[in-house]
This record gives C-alpha cells, structure tokens and sequence, in this order.
C-alpha cells in the first residue's frame, strides 16, 4: 500500500517539473532557465536559414542578437549587435566586442529537414555594453525573432516581436497545471477506494 501511494507521488512530482518557454513564430519554442550569473536556453523548430533571436531595441535598431548558423559540421553561434543603431546588425568582434554566446556542442541542424535543437547559454550582463544588452529577470524586455533563407547573412525572411518577462523561478504551463489536478484527484479516489 504504502509502495502504491509513493508511487502515486513521485509521479505527481515528475509531472509539476516544467521548463519556461515561450512560443516563438513559425512552430519554434525557446526554452530558458535562469542560473545567474548566466541564462541558458533551448530553441526547438524548423527553417533552412540562419535563425535569430534579438533582445533588446526596438525593431532591428539598437538591438543585441544571438544568430545560429549550420557551418556543415557543427551548430554555430554569431554574436552580433547594432546597439549603436546603424542599421547594420555587425558581428560583436567586428566592433571591438567578444562572441559571449556559449553553444552546447550537443546542439543539432537536420539539413534535409531544417530541424534545429540549439543549446546555448551567455551572461546575464557581459559586461559589454556597446554591444550586448543586459538581460534582466522579472523585467519587461524586447524580443525578436527572425528567419533567413539560408545561411547568408542577408535580410531575413520573416520577424516577429514581443514584449516578455524572464522569470528566475520555474513557470507552470497552465495544460500541465490542470493535467497534474486531474492526477491528484484520480489518485485521492484510488486512494480512498482502497481504505474504504
């Protein structure tokens, strides 16, 4: 009996542990954990181009941007900016700057189906200010999100934007939130069949 009912918990626990995501345009989801001093983020979904999130500016001007790339072999991070809102979203390097993006080496590119699973992480602040923007939790910030062709580093062919607030703590996906009372409920009943 008592094997049945910490079976019963340990799956309720399993099912309340969920990752923060927000749903991007075109399919994609960037999941994130926040671990300061660096975030770390996950970024599902399908193109065959180059994939970039901006934070930060707004529209392309002023904006700091994580640009994703498959190089043949390898997943590979740009870190590039147009903080100084010249209208050229430059590489950090190319403007005295470093590449602080951090891309887990496990993270894939499926050509034949434009399938990407990137893992990458960065400062919180990097200490940059010309060229990375500070990504504060539990503050109101700007994203963007666009879509290239192919792997030349030209006009995107699709963008999006959002206004969005980074939590430090874990975020309950409202489908799982009522998915885990069901279970509570069915194993209460379970229970109660059993003593009564």
């Amino acid at each position: 009996m008592k094997l049945i009912f910490l079976s019963l918990l340990l799956a309720a626990s399993v099912l309340a542990q969920v990752t923060n995501k927000i749903s991007l345009s075109n399919g994609f989801v960037l999941s994130y954990q926040i671990a300061s001093p660096k975030i770390s983020f996950t970024l599902t979904g399908s193109n065959k181009g180059y994939v970039a999130l901006g934070f930060g500016g707004s529209g392309m001007g002023y904006i700091d941007v994580a640009a994703f790339k498959w190089d043949g072999t390898q997943v590979v991070g740009e870190d590039r900016t147009n903080l100084d809102g010249k209208n050229v979203v430059d590489l950090d390097v190319n403007k005295g700057c470093i590449n602080n993006l951090t891309v887990d080496p496990t993270s894939t590119y499926d050509s034949s189906t434009g399938n990407w699973n990137i893992k990458f992480s960065r400062p919180l602040n990097t200490n940059e200010p010309n060229c990375d923007q500070i990504i504060q939790a539990e503050t109101a910030q700007n994203l963007a999100f666009a879509l290239f062709k192919d792997f030349t580093w030209q006009q995107h062919t699709s963008q999006s934007y959002w206004k969005f607030t980074l939590s430090a703590s874990s975020q309950q996906d409202p489908n799982l939130s009522s998915l885990l009372i069901q279970y509570s409920y069915l194993a209460l009943l379970f229970i109660l069949m059993i003593f009564v």
